[in-house]
């Protein structure tokens, strides 16, 4: 195939809530944690006792140390301590995020087609390569950028452009997709690469800019790589 007709021929990814369900496997932790912890129900029920562990979690951008802190206050004997937390979340959080058949199935498109991928993902180096690892995506792409390796976390271009030399792309014909609207989808403009949004249902947040293309499925990537069009 002769790749310089496509609109892009590389395609980087967030991470949490884009190529993974984050979310969806926060929630399973949490549901572990509730049934196998009686201290957390002589206060809460389950519904209340998951909805503050997602509030304090914010969605993965709260720091985890004082996530678990938090919860350890709340519901005393529910860890021994922080670093047992930390060991717990660490050993059962990563094998919970398990990926999409669509979107194994396009990853292994792109690379039977020649198309270059990465994952572009802040956070800390042991939770995301074993979240990478675990869900079989460190054999899905072509290379993968975290901020807790490199020293510095998107939107900072430096991370963008160690991601787009890692692959061998150029800014111009590649392609970001990711979930958070000023880290990802900003911070890859401003090096020069298209941004499609995962709104996940949620309106632009932003005011003053917007992205070049809007998804709910992050399997409708190909769509745009392949020149098909997507919803705007």
């Amino acid at each position: 195939m002769n790749l310089s007709v496509l609109p892009f021929s590389a395609v980087l990814f967030d991470l949490d809530n884009t190529l993974l369900d984050r979310e969806a496997g926060f929630e399973l932790f949490c549901r572990e944690l509730y049934r196998t912890n009686p201290v957390m129900s002589q206060s809460h029920s389950e519904e209340d006792a998951i909805a503050l562990l997602h509030s304090w979690d914010q969605g993965g951008l709260a720091s985890t140390p004082l996530v678990w802190e938090t919860a350890i206050n709340q519901w005393p004997g529910i860890f021994k301590d922080i670093d047992q937390a930390m060991i717990v979340f660490l050993e059962m959080f990563p094998a919970l995020l398990v990926l999409d058949p669509r979107t194994r199935n396009m990853l292994e498109d792109f690379s039977d087609r020649g198309v270059r991928t990465g994952i572009v993902t802040n956070g800390g180096t042991p939770m995301q390569t074993a979240k990478i690892e675990e869900s079989g995506l460190v054999a899905l792409v072509d290379s993968y950028m975290i901020s807790g390796s490199l020293g510095v976390r998107k939107p900072d271009p430096v991370i963008f452009q160690a991601a787009l030399e890692s692959i061998g792309a150029v800014a111009g014909r590649t392609l970001f997709v990711g979930d958070n609207a000023e880290h990802d989808i900003v911070g890859a403009s401003d090096v020069g690469m298209k941004g499609a949004w995962m709104s996940l249902s949620r309106p632009w947040p932003l005011e003053g800019t917007e992205p070049d293309f809007v998804l709910e499925n992050v399997w409708d990537v190909r769509q745009l790589v392949f020149g098909e069009g997507a919803t705007e």
